[in-house]
């Protein structure tokens, strides 16, 4: 199928060969939408993926992660679920034994102080065990096909600001920094707030990769 990617051999300019050659074998394929419902099984499994490991800090308790998956179901239902507009798209990662093991996203929605409505990865979440292998530039390039399949010159991303390093790794794929600004993100609570979700200003980075 065009939309399955066998990626156990693919090699990637951002990963060491060696952890490449014994890794475990991945397929990534998008997902369709009549398979996300409000109830439905994937939609738990991503929200729990994106709330152990897509915000910081990340939730140190089950009832951390429970009150990260309540903000975040609503947000990927309405993005990727069965009403959702066609043009966004969910691309899943899963082992031999299916389970989820990474996940990224195409959203097409108007940006801040732009007119038109234009592409962005988001929710681009790869296991914590998984990592260095490649994955995560692999599963960005399919959204980039996605975002050009589909018409569009560019695709366009936010990263936190103080994520050095993650900024590197995009500007490495040719993602250029268009502007700074403030945008509203979930912050697990720490501390006697574990188990709280606070949504706070933080300084994100627009980045722009023409297609």
């Amino acid at each position: 199928s065009s939309f399955q990617s066998q990626v156990a051999s693919r090699s990637s300019s951002f990963g060491d060969m060696e952890s490449m050659a014994s890794m475990t074998p991945m397929t990534a394929a998008w997902m369709p939408k009549e398979m996300m419902s409000e109830d439905s099984e994937v939609l738990m499994a991503v929200s729990r993926l994106a709330a152990r490991v897509l915000f910081e800090p990340t939730p140190k308790t089950s009832a951390g992660v429970a009150a990260m998956v309540e903000v975040l179901k609503p947000k990927l239902y309405q993005y990727f679920g069965g009403h959702s507009q066609s043009s966004n798209g969910l691309l899943l990662l899963r082992d031999e034994q299916s389970q989820l093991a990474g996940m990224a996203g195409v959203v097409v929605e108007k940006l801040p102080g732009f007119q038109d409505e234009v592409p962005r990865v988001c929710y681009l979440v790869i296991d914590p065990r998984l990592h260095g292998q490649g994955f995560g530039s692999m599963l960005v390039r399919q959204c980039e096909d996605w975002a050009k399949a589909r018409g569009h010159r560019a695709i366009w991303l936010f990263v936190l600001r103080h994520k050095e390093g993650l900024c590197q790794w995009y500007s490495k794929m040719g993602y250029q920094t268009v502007t700074h600004l403030t945008d509203t993100v979930p912050v697990p609570g720490q501390g006697e707030m574990e188990g709280t979700v606070q949504m706070l200003g933080r300084e994100v980075t627009l980045k722009r990769k023409p297609l």
